[in-house]
């Protein structure tokens, strides 16, 4: 499901219904790469779709969310690129034991390799499985995590929290990077004609703060023009350059309703423009959500009001719903300023069944 949303660089694409296993696939429009939250069904998702396909980001490791990172290696193994994998403590062993499942007898040098961060609240630890070497774990050196912010690129940022779900469960940020635009009275109060070394200082920020250690720039003295050695870019480029206006999206999938996780998910969905979050049980079923460690849709409602998302999309309802569906809408209770958004039931195909299949073998 695609949604229009105020974006700028982020094109959000829900692959599932609302009984579906969830599947967020998150584009950036500049260079139409993709990072994906939670694999579980995933067959119905065309090759193509994984092809630009830079990181996944797993909520924790139940059949419902983690079961398609078969179907991602199989469609990516003869691709020739690296894909970060994000989840929580345990992952990597987890996904050995999957490669472990299979001969690589056949092994090429041109196959995809896995890096798998296992997300700890003081680090990052790392693993490689390199496609080349027959996916042997090789153990990497851990990365140090001071924040939520476990993932970025040119145009977003992925921070995380871990959430109790009777296993570590892990909700995600993401973050559009800001663009900055020049400040063209600034530009003229300073007499400071436009040139390459603009483009310099927006990479500067854009790159995470790399500025470079010098900079020529040309100044207009009335009829003369002269260059003129900039010694602190970085202070220069704050006069000039104004960050636009950025958007975020939230991504909650299967918590518990405990004051602990609460905390963490105001903490870090706080100002989400898009707030994608599961609601698996009616409010009837408060006292189910609680023994399975999920939200039902008092839980939710309590939500929306602190945080107050411009746009809601519910997500993962039971399937045991699957003919009353139409009531969690009812029950939903979004601010006025909420939009909410409702997905069909299912995405999916339905299973076929013998009598649906042309070619059904028989005897004479």
């Amino acid at each position: 499901m695609n949604v229009r949303l105020p974006f700028r660089n982020l094109i959000p694409t829900f692959f599932a219904g609302l009984l579906d296993d969830p599947i967020l696939l998150l584009r950036t429009r500049p260079d139409g790469h993709h990072v994906m939250f939670d694999c579980g069904q995933i067959h119905h998702l065309a090759k193509r779709t994984f092809t630009h396909l830079e990181a996944i980001f797993i909520s924790h490791a139940h059949m419902d969310h983690w079961m398609g990172i078969d179907s991602v290696i199989r469609q990516l193994i003869a691709a020739g690129k690296t894909v970060s994998i994000y989840g929580g403590p345990g992952l990597a062993e987890k996904f050995d034991h999957k490669l472990r499942g299979y001969d690589w007898n056949l092994a090429e040098d041109y196959w995809s390799s896995f890096r798998v961060y296992e997300v700890h609240s003081d680090r990052l630890s790392h693993d490689l499985f390199c496609g080349a070497e027959s996916f042997q774990r090789k153990r990497l050196a851990d990365l140090p995590r001071e924040n939520c912010l476990i993932y970025e690129n040119d145009y977003l940022q992925v921070s995380a929290a871990s959430c109790d779900h009777r296993v570590d469960s892990l909700i995600y940020r993401i973050d559009e990077r800001p663009a900055y635009r020049v400040d063209l009275d600034r530009l003229e109060q300073l007499q400071l004609l436009p040139g390459p070394w603009l483009g310099q200082l927006k990479q500067g920020f854009t790159a995470g703060g790399n500025f470079p250690d010098r900079l020529s720039v040309q100044r207009s003295r009335g009829d003369q023009i002269e260059t003129v050695d900039i010694d602190n870019p970085r202070e220069l480029g704050a006069l000039l350059m104004k960050p636009g206006k950025t958007h975020s999206c939230g991504y909650i999938s299967d918590v518990g309703f405990n004051p602990q996780n609460w905390v963490k998910i105001l903490e870090l969905m706080s100002g989400v423009d898009l707030l994608i979050c599961e609601c698996t049980f009616l409010s009837e079923a408060k006292a189910r959500a609680r023994a399975s460690w999920h939200l039902c849709s008092d839980d939710v409602n309590a939500l929306l009001a602190e945080l107050r998302p411009r746009y809601f999309l519910p997500m993962h309802l039971s399937r045991s719903y699957s003919r009353r569906a139409h009531e969690l809408y009812r029950e939903l209770q979004c601010p006025e300023d909420t939009k909410l958004l409702e997905l069909p039931l299912q995405l999916t195909p339905r299973p076929l069944i013998a009598d649906e299949v042309s070619w059904q073998l028989f005897d004479q």
